[in-house]
């Protein structure tokens, strides 16, 4: 039922008493007295409702004395709210109007007279609605319940001062939910959010408008929606909107894990990527297929995932938060065509990336095709033979039985520390042709590859110093160091040798050469959303966890494997032959052969040399926690 405001009708004891409350409030705290009334105990229930910045406290009093029960609604809970007339058709989990108990007979003998005079009840009504839309969090087990609650102000015979005092409790939920860190209520900026409308078995557009909709009205949340035409469409749009930075807050992504590769690598693919990384959080809603990072974040922020997950990834977008998280570096190396990409969830050599990609054709059976194909693939067991060569996390001290390469010394992996502030974006006239060639959409060929460094060096670049001629009084290396000092502010660059390098063993490298079933590399603790693949992953540990299953492993033991993994009761607590998890920072995998699948979060790439390193917290993903 409604709690309908009466501070007209109080009694002189009921005005002190309201008057003592509000002198002891708080600064931006809100008070008021409403009724419910209870036709089945036929009394009149009081309501206190407060609003502090913890929340709505809701204290409900009835005539038996020790009968007193009080509510709290977190502020955390509460994603919106509106004011206004009553809503025509009351929203879901709505309560019934009341009436207070002197207006409520004074009205009902008006009306008795208006139907002995055979003339209609009067229609007018000059109460304002409150409209707070929650959804509590609740334990065990762990799931969101949608709660409506509606507050009827009608203190006053005039409409206008019924809707200013409504207005002023919802405006106060909006400055105590900015507070709470709100993305973007403090820089006044709106959502992009990019719709895949082939995911979901094609019902991208349906989905996003019964589900996602409903709950950024309910939120208030301005958003622009671009519909993606074609592949790449995502990529395209991020990497070339220059007023990306200033119109947004964040990039929400309405797919499947693909749409937010497309996002990231576009991201990356700007000359300000430095500031798009640290401006805009990234948020997804699982709309698609490939859920592994929707799952992850759930996970994170400890929020129930199913049985609806659209409506819980969309309350997370909508919170406001925003966390650090990790992002991989990865390089191939096919048929002498380097390229980078950057990548947020997996990359897959041999068994896992097999089922993923070769599964493909049963897609129109849905989920099952990959229970089947992993049958087939354990009947026709693969092994693979190659070098993995991995960074430990904890790196041990190099002895006499570690294998040993010739080259160069290299630094530990961490990202460059040059503030943001001291970066400076292009102008529009340099972005243009001059590296036109450099500006493909071809996912394998990107702007930040290294192909304008020697393969040897690394240190070289292949264009020239504006503003300088050939008779400059600088030497040509000191020429060199500057425009390699200007170029690594404008592209990011890992620290790891190039692939055509040894690794030094000195630093930490520890190498294992020899036949793989798997070797697979996660750094989010799903794979998808029925894949718990990496427990002891968090979202910015800087760490990679390479789980690596050795050629000889028995078929038993490797379907118990696949059996667990929904669980995440698949990796052995104890050191095994066969299976083992490590944890690293950079890795490379050298396949001996030319025939075999390499994917790169669920995509698959050239098959060749590849290696990877993290960039601790190089991006943000929209959490609740914001830790």
């Amino acid at each position: 039922m409604t709690p309908t405001s009466s501070s007209q009708q109080m009694q002189p004891a009921a005005e002190e008493e309201q008057e003592q409350k509000e002198k002891t409030l708080l600064p931006g705290e809100l008070i008021e007295t409403f009724y419910v009334e209870n036709k089945r105990r036929q009394q009149n229930i009081k309501i206190q409702v407060k609003l502090c910045a913890q929340g709505v406290y809701l204290r409900r009093e009835t005539n038996d004395t020790d009968h007193i029960n009080e509510q709290l609604i977190r502020i955390e809970d509460i994603v919106g709210s509106s004011c206004g007339a009553r809503q025509r058709k009351r929203a879901r989990g709505g309560l019934n109007s009341c009436r207070n108990p002197s207006q409520q007979q004074e009205e009902e003998q008006e009306e008795s007279q208006s139907q002995s005079q055979s003339q209609p009840p009067p229609q007018t009504d000059n109460s304002a609605y409150l409209y707070i839309y929650a959804y509590l969090k609740k334990e065990k087990p762990l799931r969101r319940v949608q709660t409506l609650r509606i507050l009827r102000f009608r203190s006053s015979e005039d409409y206008a001062e019924n809707l200013e005092t409504a207005q002023r409790w919802h405006c106060r939920i909006r400055e105590h939910k900015q507070h709470t860190g709100a993305i973007c209520a403090a820089a006044n900026k709106r959502l992009l959010i990019l719709l895949n409308p082939k995911s979901g078995s094609g019902k991208g557009r349906e989905l996003f408008q019964k589900q996602v909709a409903p709950l950024l009205r309910e939120a208030q949340a301005d958003y622009d929606l671009q519909i993606t035409t074609h592949s790449q469409y995502a990529l395209e749009y991020v990497r070339s909107r220059k007023d990306l930075l200033e119109r947004y807050a964040g990039i929400v992504v309405a797919s499947g894990d693909g749409l937010f590769y497309e996002v990231l690598n576009g991201l990356m693919e700007r000359m300000d990527w430095r500031r798009a990384c640290a401006q805009l959080a990234l948020g997804i809603i699982p709309c698609g297929s490939g859920n592994g990072l929707a799952k992850s974040i759930a996970h994170h922020c400890n929020e129930p995932y199913d049985p609806k997950p659209i409506m819980h990834a969309t309350l997370i977008c909508v919170a406001g938060r925003a966390t650090p998280m990790d992002v991989v570096r990865v390089e191939l190396n096919h048929r002498s065509r380097h390229s980078v990409m950057y990548s947020f969830l997996s990359i897959g050599w041999g068994l896992i990336a097999d089922i993923d990609i070769e599964s493909e054709r049963l897609r129109s059976i849905g989920a099952q095709r990959f229970t089947l194909w992993a049958i087939r693939r354990l009947i026709t067991l693969r092994s693979y033979q190659g070098k993995l060569y991995y960074l430990p996390a904890e790196q041990p001290a190099a002895s006499p039985a570690t294998p040993t390469c010739s080259a160069p010394a290299v630094s530990r992996i961490s990202l460059p520390n040059a503030p943001y502030s001291e970066f400076k974006d292009l102008p529009d006239d340099q972005q243009s042709d001059e590296f036109a060639d450099a500006l493909s959409t071809d996912r394998s060929v990107y702007r930040q590859t290294d192909s304008w460094h020697s393969a040897a060096s690394r240190r070289t670049a292949y264009y020239s110093i504006a503003g300088q001629s050939n008779r400059s009084r600088q030497s040509v290396a000191q020429r060199i160091e500057a425009a390699n000092a200007q170029f690594a502010e404008l592209v990011p660059t890992g620290n790891m040798p190039g692939l055509q390098l040894p690794l030094p063993a000195e630093q930490g490298w520890l190498c294992e050469q020899g036949e793989f079933v798997m070797v697979h590399a996660a750094y989010t603790t799903h794979l998808a959303s029925d894949c718990y693949f990496a427990p002891s992953s968090r979202l910015n540990d800087g760490l990679i966890y390479l789980v690596v299953i050795r050629g000889g492993v028995g078929r038993p033991q490797l379907l118990n494997f696949l059996l667990s993994m929904q669980s995440g009761n698949h990796l052995p607590s104890e050191p095994d032959p066969f299976i083992c998890v490590l944890p690293v920072r950079a890795f490379r995998i050298e396949p001996s052969g030319s025939q075999g699948i390499l994917t790169v979060d669920g995509e698959r790439v050239d098959y060749g040399p590849i290696q990877a390193e993290v960039f601790p917290g190089l991006i943000n993903v929209m959490t609740t926690t914001g830790q």
